[in-house]
């Protein structure tokens, strides 16, 4: 009787893997399944331009596994703790051999258990994780350094009875696995400092937010080649996080996107040279405190752009800035000023500096001509103009002045 339940179970696995394996596949890794009737093995194998410690990184990022491992939900660390608090967080877990883990696979499931089998720093992951009642995965990532960057091996075995269950849906979804985990490695820069000034003078050129628009388009369509052609390190890992968050909410991009794709380009060497402001590594204008930072990217959720908020790497300060907006939106606290951008040092190259001095007190006048303009169109509610802007530090303004007059009125 065992025999013939297994010989149909085996029948079945095989022709539903077989018509999975007909559909439409997009995919950069190498795959490879077995499976006899107690035991089946899926392999997936992947090559990054980035290095094992950039890779490590983001497998041993547990919390983030929703976003781009199949069938997980959620993970949450179990921590030996009198605290409540401490109990399930991260900032308190130990990734180390014997570790425990609850694994919710989807939304109306219950947590089930898994652990750490295995940790060596930059080279192995073994993990043991049960996806419900009746199936367990053991989960291998090993990480080999080879001279394109680091290639990942994804082993996902399982036992029993049920072990057909990691086949399950393996081509269409799981497959994938090691692909969905391309989107958040940031790839380390292989050009020149000669090739990136040409790759600036090039082409036609388009603020950051219009290179994003036009990445994330060309990616829901499943050409990576935009985005990973992006020279400028904080725009691609910005243009692939806003893919991952694009695909989870049903492939609609945010309204923001939406406009920026309409921008026109200005053409390589005609395009006059932009006055540029001084950022910091993330992109944001530097601020002497915390707090002005968190005030900027708050103010630009609240004004429709939620990438300032979550290309933040520090989490402490990335917390504090989504509990503020939660406050905001809830009432319970009021919206913060923007803050004003400090040490604004321009480059604008000319030829000679009589020139330069009187395009910038031409700048200067026409700037503050356009705030006032815009900001009295703001008032009475026309915000189109404003949101066009390409200059991310004067739309900020214009849109805090806005506030501040609001404010004034209403008093």
């Amino acid at each position: 009787m065992l025999l013939i339940l297994s010989i149909s179970v085996f029948t079945i696995v095989t022709t539903l893997f077989i018509l999975d394996m007909n559909k439409d596949q997009n995919m950069n890794s190498n795959i490879s399944t077995y499976f006899d009737p107690l035991f089946s093995e899926t392999i997936v194998t992947h090559n990054y331009a980035a290095s094992p410690e950039f890779v490590w990184q983001e497998i041993t990022t547990l919390s983030d596994y929703n976003f781009w491992f199949p069938g997980i939900l959620r993970i949450l660390p179990v921590v030996d703790s009198d605290r409540f608090v401490h109990k399930y967080s991260f900032d308190k877990f130990q990734l180390a051999p014997g570790s425990t883990i609850k694994v919710r696979p989807f939304s109306l499931s219950p947590l089930f258990s898994g652990r750490i089998l295995s940790v060596r720093e930059n080279q192995k992951l073994s993990l043991e994780v049960r996806f419900n009642p009746v199936h367990k995965e053991t989960i291998v990532f090993d990480l080999e350094k080879i001279p394109e960057g680091t290639s990942v091996t994804c082993k996902r075995s399982s036992k029993g009875i049920f072990s057909w269950m990691s086949i399950w849906g393996f081509a269409n979804n799981k497959s994938k696995i090691l692909d969905n985990l391309g989107y958040l490695i940031p790839e380390e820069d292989q050009l020149t400092d000669d090739q990136s000034s040409a790759a600036d003078d090039a082409g036609p050129q388009y603020s950051r937010e219009a290179t994003i628009a036009r990445a994330v388009q060309a990616g829901l369509d499943g050409d990576m080649d935009i985005i990973n052609a992006i020279p400028d390190k904080p725009t691609r890992g910005m243009a692939k996080a806003m893919l991952v968050q694009t695909k989870r909410k049903g492939g609609s991009m945010p309204e923001h996107l939406v406009k920026a794709l309409s921008e026109e380009p200005i053409e390589g060497n005609k395009a006059p040279k932009q006055q540029k402001v001084e950022t910091s590594n993330q992109g944001f204008p530097n601020f002497d405190n915390q707090e002005d930072l968190i005030s900027f990217v708050v103010n630009k959720a609240l004004d429709g752009d939620d990438e300032p908020v979550n290309t933040i790497d520090d989490k402490v300060t990335r917390g504090k800035a989504k509990a503020l907006l939660v406050k905001i939106k809830r009432g319970a606290v009021e919206r913060p000023d923007m803050p004003n951008v400090k040490d604004e040092k321009t480059v604008v190259e000319n030829q000679d500096t009589t020139a330069r001095d009187n395009s910038n007190d031409s700048n200067a006048n026409s700037e503050s001509e356009l705030i006032e303009r815009l900001v009295a169109a703001g008032v009475e509610g026309n915000m189109d103009e404003i949101n066009a802007l390409d200059n991310r530090v004067l739309r900020g303004k214009i849109k805090a002045a806005i506030v501040k007059a609001k404010r004034a009125a209403s008093n």
